[in-house]
């Protein structure tokens, strides 16, 4: 569960800290008031591709961190347990939140960390695609998406281990 986001230099966001409860959150307000710059920036922390373009006008980085409480779901949470530990990303003295952050900089250089640890851009949309499921307006679902059919049967089968 996403617990805090924390935004700064991002398109039109100056610095923006927001702590989300247990259950549905829900991002309100008018048109142009930011909502749609504030998934955006939870995209990119996902793993969408950067542009400098995102970086505020006069400054030299946009950073993205979050932090998450590990899934209730205990295949889901072993198995993020097991990626985190095999890339030696875990964190023993708090094994149950995951801190993760994104610069984006100007010149078109991203650093995407773990638990305060560079890694790649591949090894940060590895962790989160087991962290979140975002759905967006216009969207499809990722139940509708094949390469996601097998996992959900296998993990409802209690199989994953067996993978």
């Amino acid at each position: 569960m996403l617990h805090e986001l924390h935004i700064r230099n991002f398109a039109i966001i100056d610095d923006l800290q927001l702590t989300f409860g247990a259950g549905l959150n829900i991002l309100t307000g008018e048109t142009g008031a930011g909502k749609s710059i504030i998934i955006d920036a939870v995209g990119l922390l996902l793993g969408d591709r950067a542009a400098a373009e995102w970086v505020r006008a006069g400054c030299e980085v946009a950073e993205i961190e979050a932090t998450f409480e590990s899934p209730a779901h205990a295949e889901i949470a072993a198995e993020l347990t097991a990626l985190l530990e095999e890339q030696g990303l875990d964190d023993p003295d708090n094994p149950r939140w995951i801190a993760l952050a994104r610069e984006v900089r100007v010149t078109g250089r991203n650093i995407c960390r773990v638990n305060g640890r560079a890694v790649s851009l591949q090894i940060l949309s590895d962790i989160t695609a087991r962290l979140v499921d975002v759905h967006g307006q216009g969207e499809h679902l990722s139940l509708l998406q094949p390469r996601t059919h097998i996992q959900l049967l296998d993990r409802y089968a209690g199989l994953l281990p067996l993978r």
